[in-house]
């Protein structure tokens, strides 16, 4: 006979294993919606940098932001110059006296010496009319019209200004990444070198012609690249993240910058001399032009601001139905409505307004003043932003040549340690470190090279011809 507590206990023994097959399952299913899921959200998407260019500014929000403001100002100045066309007004009033007005008339008009008090009007009052009004002038609203023009044409600039920007900062960016893939193509490429190298030193070894000790330093330097290596990896990643979020691209969508342009943007330039002519005309730049418009709206702001003083003038009309009655039968039309017209125009002339147009007019000339001192201060800077950007740009092409000679060099002594010291009059050590030196030498060449193409699109900027030039680069 079978023992009951044993089939007891294994009877729970079998709840238990099944309970567990049905968890595995259960966290199998989640596992797999988790990956379907990760895999539906992150969605690659390569991307030139005219392509980028093109989606970001569609989608960059700084300049979403300006356009939203020009649109903005297209509505106010809507707004404004509703004012000055036709008003038209309707209204309906009703009103129940609950205790009818009192008419005090003299008593002589009925041969009595009291005064006559008499209510007067019904009970029931309803009045339905249609105003019309018409300004006729003001000073004050056509420049406050004018003024609204002039901020339309501001925020039209000022859009121009964000798309300069987003060249700037985009392109800028766009160079920090190429720098950092060429420092990849650098680290692998020495990689390869002492995979190579470490092949014939393993044969040496083997001959006796070489220690254990040189293939040891030969892998402490393959395993100081490889963390090197991650690290640029790591670079790439966080700066493709930093092109991602200025296009204004959604963060569930990955980015891959196409690099077929990489080996054009770095290759270096053969001439300056585009650069060096007294080319720079401070009246093409954006940040002037803007700053010419709001000393204009200064000026439409001081009229505006005088023309409070100014009389108006407006034409209006009034259309009335009246229905007067004793009991509330308004809507009767067996009874009579009396109508009202009236046509007419109004002067409002300022007379005295407590000083306070006197203040807002010179508040404005303050204004005024603010922005022309703002301007030549601006000239200045922007003058010599040009001067240091020239000069940058000129100092990175002259370096980018010394470092160029320098590779070479560096490139020639490798080549001699690495045949010394397979002839046995070198040593490792000297051969890892001319490595070294060459791998230095490209990596400051590429660092100059990045100067040169930042400083480049600064001067460019500075110049006021970032994005014609930008835009015919990449087409």
């Amino acid at each position: 006979m079978a023992n009951p507590r044993k089939a007891h206990i294994s009877h729970l023994l079998n709840r238990f294993d099944e309970k567990i097959v049905f968890m595995k399952r259960i966290n199998l299913l989640v596992l797999m919606l988790f990956i379907g899921i990760c895999g539906y959200t992150q969605e690659k998407r390569a991307m030139t940098i005219s392509q980028m260019l093109e989606y970001a500014q569609t989608h960059n929000f700084d300049l979403k932001d300006a356009r939203f403001n020009a649109l903005k100002s297209n509505e106010k100045y809507n707004e404004t110059k509703a004012n000055g066309l036709p008003q038209v007004k309707g209204a309906v009033e009703y009103k129940d006296y609950l205790k009818k007005p009192t008419l005090i008339l003299p008593g002589s008009l009925a041969g009595s010496d009291q005064d006559i008090v008499a209510e007067y009007g019904l009970k029931h009052n309803m009045d339905a009319s249609v105003q019309v009004s018409q300004l006729l002038f003001s000073l004050q609203y056509i420049n406050g019209l004018r003024t609204t023009r002039k901020v339309q044409e501001i925020r039209e600039l000022e859009i121009e200004k964000s798309r300069i920007e987003l060249f700037h900062l985009l392109y800028t960016e766009y160079y920090n990444l190429l720098a950092i893939y060429k420092n990849l193509d650098i680290i692998n490429a020495n990689m390869q070198s002492l995979k190579l190298n470490r092949q014939k030193v393993k044969a040496m070894v083997g001959g006796g012609l070489a220690l254990q000790t040189d293939l040891d330093k030969i892998d402490v330097n393959y395993a100081n690249l490889e963390v090197s290596k991650q690290q640029v990896i790591s670079g790439i990643k966080l700066q493709t993240n930093n092109l991602r979020y200025i296009i204004g691209m959604d963060e569930n969508t990955e980015l891959v910058v196409d690099t077929t342009g990489f080996a054009k943007a770095f290759r270096q330039p053969t001439t300056v001399e585009k650069y060096q002519d007294d080319s720079y005309h401070a009246g093409d730049l954006v940040d002037v032009q803007l700053l010419n418009k709001n000393i204009e709206l200064n000026d439409y702001q001081i009229k505006t601001a005088k023309a409070e003083a100014t009389p108006t003038i407006a034409l209006f009309g009034n259309y009335m139905f009246q229905a007067q009655r004793n009991q509330f039968n308004i809507f009767d039309l067996s009874k009579d409505w009396y109508r009202v017209s009236v046509v007419g125009f109004k002067v409002d002339i300022p007379i005295f307004s407590g000083l306070g147009t006197k203040a807002k007019v010179n508040a404005a000339k303050i204004e005024k003043q603010a922005a022309e001192n703002k301007k030549a201060k601006a000239l200045i800077g922007l003058r010599l932003q040009y001067q240091n950007s020239l000069m940058n740009y000129q100092t990175a092409f002259n370096n980018c040549k010394i470092q160029d000679k320098n590779v070479g060099l560096a490139e020639k002594v490798k080549k001699q340690e690495e045949l010394k010291y397979q002839e046995g009059i070198g040593t490792l050590t000297d051969y890892l470190i001319s490595e070294k030196d060459l791998r230095n030498a490209q990596i400051n060449y590429i660092q100059n090279i990045l100067k040169m193409k930042k400083s480049e699109i600064d001067l460019l900027k500075s110049k006021g011809q970032l994005l014609q030039e930008m835009s015919a680069s990449v087409h």
